[in-house]
């Protein structure tokens, strides 16, 4: 499992370094167009492992270099904060010390205590850093407008997160009381990365000779061949984008 991850990671930096071979080049012989800043909503469509919803807020910066009339060059990272709603969470997750130890010990408890009962839930979330290259072909709409679609590629490091949320209740019949509290137990992480794909296109208003404001849309979809993705819990998301661009 270990040597796995290993080399995983190491294909991952390879493209990330690749990348930057490629850009500074032309940043080096000032060829910069623009620096976004941009917010992101992002949605799961095609959902893996038992996944109901996933459904994440994020931001990232986007630099643009020109390569040739019309054609840039765009390397985006971000940062992508998800939600996920997932069946059977904790049977899914497989956390040995959960499923051998921990829950058995809870039901041999209440069984040994009537007045002792425990609700238990769980909760999910991935952080996500998505590293993405891009080929977007700008045209002109009008004299402050401009649309842009996309091709886009690149590699998403995430980590997916899980905690059990238990409530105990303890009851005193001859007090007429009972003692309720509330713990956490966090499962270890699931880490990985995996490669994906995308078509997208933006569209970008001027609103003074050096800031534009965009709006834009993405479908990305993820390699079932990449490393990471037995952990990855959807194939394929959609993401909704605001950005404010600043023009050199």
């Amino acid at each position: 499992m270990t040597p796995r991850r290993i080399t995983s990671k190491r294909g991952s930096v390879t493209c990330v370094l690749a990348v930057l071979l490629l850009v500074l080049p032309a940043a080096a012989s000032g060829q910069i167009q623009s620096i976004t800043a941009t917010a992101d909503y992002a949605f799961a469509m095609k959902k893996r492992l038992n996944v109901q919803s996933a459904t994440a807020i994020g931001g990232g910066v986007e630099m643009r270099v020109k390569l040739y009339e019309g054609l840039s060059l765009g390397v985006a990272g971000a940062y992508q904060s998800y939600t996920i709603e997932q069946s059977d969470a904790l049977a899914q997750w497989n956390w040995v010390f959960w499923n051998d130890r921990y829950y058995p010990k809870i039901q041999s408890d209440m069984r040994a205590d009537p007045n002792l009962s425990a609700q238990i839930g769980s909760a999910q979330s991935m952080d996500a850093i998505p590293v993405m290259l891009s080929f977007i072909y700008n045209l002109e709409a009008g004299s402050d407008f401009l649309v842009a679609p996309r091709v886009s590629g690149g590699v998403v490091f995430f980590t997916r997160k899980l905690y059990v949320d238990e409530t105990w209740t303890k009851q005193y019949p001859q007090a007429g009381h009972s003692l309720t509290y509330n713990l956490r137990n966090f499962a270890p992480d699931k880490n990985g990365n995996v490669v994906s794909l995308a078509l997208g296109c933006d569209a970008a208003y001027a609103i003074s000779a050096d800031v534009k404001v965009s709006a834009g849309a993405e479908y990305r979809s993820y390699l079932s061949s990449s490393s990471g993705y037995e952990l990855f819990p959807f194939e394929n998301e959609c993401l909704i984008t605001l950005g404010l661009t600043f023009l050199f």
